[in-house]
């Protein structure tokens, strides 16, 4: 039977080199145990079996030697079968890994200084605790860095970067952002925002707590909001000057094209007169174009007719054919000027009824009061939509009963309801 002594040079160095990794692995359980803070038991076991696996390891040593002649000393394991120590370190070496398995576990369960530290280190804002005497105690990744682009210099005491918090001594690139707050806008474009907490454990009473927060997304995107929301400005204030003009243009528009119609009327009444008077015949159409040319003269210029009764009677004639009844209730103003605008406002709201309401029929009330003439007019139509308001139209009717010293009066809900006041006498131009 082969011994450890009489056997070769190779198998003496493949049982040395099992037993240094053994070595290797029982000091690394024992530094985990001691970091750990384990209980003092577990640690004199690791240490009592790493002390008998360095015994072992001199007795390798000095049974190698015997055998090659360079050692005086006499052999202490010449009787010890190979087969055993082969068969003790393969045992030895699976405990190890079995309680380097268990160690592993332990440690991911458990929560040490270290573990601390580096989840300290990870986080993405940064963390620095001081004493009460400004010495840093706890600083982690993020912080240091931060601390170095804030004063230039490696974070070493809490009051130099306190100052710099402060608003004073901030070198170039950097920008302080808000005067309330510790907001700062570094080199690299980034946005951070620096808070202080006291501290208020018992144990730690005095210590400052400052956490730094990486606010970049939020300020870009409000500096983005602050430049649309400007943009809106400008362009709402556009958009009021235009509705402005809105009612001014609309209502040239309609003039104009109330004008090219009574202009197209006064023109064709005007031929079919000449044409007329070139034949020498006296026509039942005579009558009709005269009143017709009547008609346009009397819108161009303003001016009534003759005849105020004649005057409605027309307009409600016109209505008919519209197919709109005009209802008069009360006594007619005879008197130039309010004859003319209660006839203008009468034409308007039946073009009204027809275009907006859809109605059948128009009621108008005009009675004599203290002041001059009052008329009221609405019609049977639908209500008028929610936001509505006065258009060309109305608009251009409100300004002849202004420049002749009266007042209008519109109402859209629930119905509509036109209102004049007219004092007697109107102005001349």
């Amino acid at each position: 039977m082969y011994n450890y002594v009489t056997d070769s040079v190779k198998l003496h160095n493949t049982l040395m080199v099992l037993m240094e990794i053994s070595l290797i692995l029982e000091l690394w359980i024992l530094f985990s145990r001691i970091m750990r803070e384990e209980k003092l038991k577990k640690m004199v076991s690791i240490g009592v079996l790493f002390f008998s696996s360095f015994c072992v390891m001199c007795v390798f040593l000095n049974d190698h030697r015997y055998q090659i002649g360079d050692n005086n000393h006499p052999s202490c394991m010449i009787d010890v079968p190979v087969w055993t120590l082969f068969a003790g370190m393969f045992l030895l070496l699976l405990s190890l890994c079995l309680l380097i398995r268990k160690e592993i576990i332990v440690c991911r369960k458990s929560i040490s200084f270290w573990s601390v530290k580096e989840t300290i280190d990870n986080v993405p804002c940064g963390v620095c605790v001081s004493d009460p005497l400004g010495r840093i105690v706890l600083s982690n990744k993020k912080m240091r860095e931060l601390g170095r682009k804030l004063t230039g210099e490696a974070l070493q005491n809490y009051e130099d970067l306190k100052i710099v918090l402060g608003g004073g001594k901030i070198i170039s690139g950097i920008t302080k952002l808000s005067e309330e707050s510790s907001v700062f806008y570094l080199s690299d474009n980034t946005v951070w925002m620096f808070q202080e907490y006291m501290l208020s454990e018992s144990e730690l009473e005095g210590y400052i707590q400052t956490v730094a927060f990486d606010i970049s997304e939020i300020y870009y995107n409000s500096e983005k909001i602050r430049m649309n929301n400007e943009k809106l400005e400008v362009l709402n204030k556009k958009l009021k000057k235009m509705y402005a003009q809105i009612d001014d243009s609309i209502r040239e528009q309609e003039t104009l094209k109330m004008k090219m119609q009574v202009h197209d009327s006064f023109g064709r009444s005007l031929l079919t007169i000449r044409r007329m008077l070139e034949s020498h015949k006296e026509t039942d159409h005579m009558e009709n174009q005269l009143e017709i040319l009547k008609q346009s003269v009397y819108i161009l210029s303003g001016i009534t007719q003759d005849d105020p009764d004649k005057q409605y009677q027309e307009t409600i004639r016109h209505a008919q054919k519209l197919g709109v009844s005009v209802e008069i209730e009360g006594e007619i103003c005879e008197e130039a000027k309010v004859a003319l605008i209660t006839d203008k406002a009468i034409r308007e709201c039946v073009t009204n009824c027809i275009r907006h309401a859809h109605g059948s029929k128009v009621y108008v009330q005009s009675y004599k009061i203290l002041e001059g003439w009052k008329i009221r007019i609405t019609n049977d139509g639908e209500n008028p939509k929610e936001g509505s308001k006065e258009g060309g139209g109305l608009s251009a009717l409100r300004e002849a009963v202004e420049r002749e010293g009266g007042q209008m009066i519109t109402r859209f809900a629930p119905r509509f309801l036109l209102v004049l006041e007219l004092p007697l006498g109107g102005t001349e131009d």
